[in-house]
């Protein structure tokens, strides 16, 4: 995935989750709680209990769009 397709799906203002290569979704049901590295090649996301996941655009596979009912967070 390249930096601008996270920030596309970011500025959307939609849910959307994040599908990595090892078969994990990250859950984004908000602007708030996802950022991006400064170089663009590292993501964080951060779940509902404030844990949070440093991701690797590099191993990205997908985006997909969500309902903010349905959590794919892992």
């Amino acid at each position: 995935m390249s930096r601008s397709q996270v920030e596309a799906a970011i500025e959307s203002g939609n849910p959307f989750s994040l599908r990595m290569a090892d078969g994990n979704e990250y859950f984004v049901p908000h602007r708030d709680y996802i950022s991006l590295s400064p170089k663009g090649t590292f993501a964080t996301v951060y779940d509902d209990d404030e844990k949070f996941y440093v991701l690797s655009l590099l191993t990205m596979t997908g985006i997909a769009s969500s309902t903010a009912s349905s959590n794919a967070s892992s």
